[in-house]
Formats: structure tokens, C-alpha cells, sequence
């Protein structure tokens, strides 16, 4: 049996190209998972109106934006202020009842993907429920209730 050998040389440049080939391939990931995330950011524009933009935003999605006035209450849960069509990044909202309150931006309007918009979806984090509904068993036969 005869075994080949390499010139010392052709084994160190292969192994340069190999680390050269491995590093490259290492930066171009590290680029690609630090794509920048969207920005939300807040201007007053006067007489209780608001800017509200997000930067680095997906342009082929839509975001729905929400407002409450405290956060982690459950007396005053997230409100939808706005739908936006797909590519928009900008809305305006009036501030006129509240003159303070926290914001936040989720993409879409379905998140667990079950059909229902947010705003009906009983849990909108379970694609196992869908459309929120009531039932009422009782009172029957016309009962009037207050």
C-alpha cells in the first residue's frame, strides 16, 4: 500500500483557505443575525395628537398599535388604537382623553394565526380558541336580562 504525502507547504495553505473559508462564513452570519429590529418611536405633534413611527420596519407585513394607560392592570387592558394597511409605518393618534399612556406595536393582527383579529380572539396566544362568544343558557323564553 502506498500513502500519498503533501508538501508541508500545500497542507499549511490548505488550512489557511479552510480558517479564511470558516471565518468568512462565521462574519457573514454574525451580519445576518444582527439585522436591525424595529424601532418605535413616539413625537408629540400638539394639541394632544401623537406621531408614532416605527423604524426598520417589515415592509410586507402590517403592525396593529395598542395603548393603555397603565401597564399590568387588569382594569385597563390594551386597547386597539390602529390598524395599519401593509407597509405602513406611521400613525397619528389623538391623545385627547388621556394625556399620558404607554404604547406597543405587534406585527399583523393575528398572531396565532387561528383567522381571529386580536380584538375578538378569546386568547390571542392560542391558536386552540378562536372567536370569543357568549352563551347564555339561562334565563330563557324571553327573559329580560339587566
Amino acid at each position: 500500500m502506498t500513502t500519498i504525502k503533501q508538501h508541508p507547504k500545500k497542507r499549511i495553505r490548505i488550512l489557511y483557505s479552510t480558517l479564511a473559508s470558516l471565518t468568512a462564513a462565521i462574519c457573514v452570519f454574525a451580519m445576518l443575525s444582527q439585522a436591525q429590529q424595529p424601532v418605535l418611536t413616539i413625537s408629540n405633534l400638539g394639541s394632544n395628537q401623537f406621531n408614532v413611527v416605527i423604524t426598520n420596519a417589515v415592509t410586507t407585513t402590517n403592525y396593529t398599535l395598542f395603548w393603555t394607560p397603565v401597564l399590568e392592570d387588569q382594569n385597563y387592558p390594551w386597547q386597539v388604537l390602529g390598524i395599519g394597511n401593509v407597509g405602513q409605518t406611521n400613525f397619528t393618534v389623538d391623545g385627547g382623553t388621556w394625556p399620558f399612556g404607554w404604547f406597543k406595536m405587534l406585527i399583523g393582527t393575528d398572531q396565532d394565526g387561528d383567522g381571529v383579529p386580536e380584538w375578538l380572539d378569546a386568547q390571542p396566544l392560542n391558536p386552540a380558541v378562536g372567536i370569543l362568544s357568549v352563551t347564555i343558557d339561562s334565563p330563557t323564553n324571553g327573559m329580560v336580562l339587566q
